[in-house]
């Protein structure tokens, strides 16, 4: 993974003294090299992914719940720092524990803004779950360094304290319907094609081969919870994650709980 903390610099750009309106973001790959991140408007708020992080660990120090890191992610373009807690904050099955997992993103090429989701993770295993239906994201209006730092922090810890409170209770009560869900071939068939159908061949061809693979004990269940398993299994623990790895798992989560809806 590039260096998500590298120094970072707006530059203007120009074509033989011609001033152009857009800016070249950069980060430092070495001491005597720059690489490109993406082009930006002259107003676009350019935020150190540093800053980012910093919030994020001040978020967590400040909810009534204790997290911890879990990932960090950075492309050279878009970032992206995930932290988990251990408080149980409800279950799927007797043993199989979910707790609440907190992330905030940040791009140096004007694709995502600022920002703050809430998602959940199965203990069991750490696998971490995204939902885009059953989490509302936050972005941002101000930095760090601005007036109006302080009430967005507070909004994020008040959101997050009255989120762990309530439990989750309709994303757990979807997840526990997945755990009675019996996949049949019928029933895959109608899944993959009907909530699925953006997923790509090659992923999807892998989340069956973990999904049958029997010594994968917590992935061999004949359930919609053990399909969803091997898919997050597949997509939160990757070695090298893409950006696309993130929308891929919230587009498994959502779409196998529309499934049984």
């Amino acid at each position: 993974m590039k260096n998500p903390y590298a120094e970072m610099r707006k530059v203007p750009l120009n074509y033989e003294g011609i001033q152009s309106s857009a800016y070249s973001v950069q980060y430092q790959e070495s001491l005597d090299e720059w690489k490109e991140a993406g082009v930006v408007g002259n107003n676009y708020m350019l935020l150190p992914n540093i800053k980012v992080k910093e919030a994020a660990d001040e978020v967590a120090l400040l909810s009534n719940i204790p997290f911890e890191h879990d990932k960090t992610f950075f492309d050279g373009k878009r970032y992206v720092y995930s932290l988990r807690s251990t408080n149980i904050i409800g279950n799927v099955k007797p043993g199989d524990d979910m707790a609440l997992g907190i992330q905030f993103w940040n791009s140096y090429d004007g694709s995502r803004s600022f920002g703050f989701s809430m998602m959940l993770y199965r203990l069991i295993c750490t696998n971490g779950m995204l939902s885009k239906q059953y989490f509302n994201t936050f972005r941002f209006k101000h930095e760090p360094n601005s007036n109006g730092w302080e009430e967005s922090l507070n909004q994020v810890v008040n959101t997050i304290n009255s989120t762990s409170q309530n439990g989750l209770d309709s994303m757990i009560g979807k997840l526990k319907k997945l755990d009675n869900l019996k996949i049949t071939s019928k029933e895959l068939g109608r899944i993959r094609h009907k909530h699925l159908s953006d997923i790509p061949s090659g992923l999807w061809g892998n989340i069956i081969d973990r999904f049958l693979d029997p010594s994968k004990e917590y992935h061999s269940e004949t359930s919609g919870w053990g399909l969803l398993n091997a898919a997050t299994d597949i997509l939160w623990h990757k070695d090298k994650p893409t950006i696309a790895s993130y929308n891929q798992n919230a587009s498994i989560v959502d779409g196998l709980c529309k499934a049984i809806s």
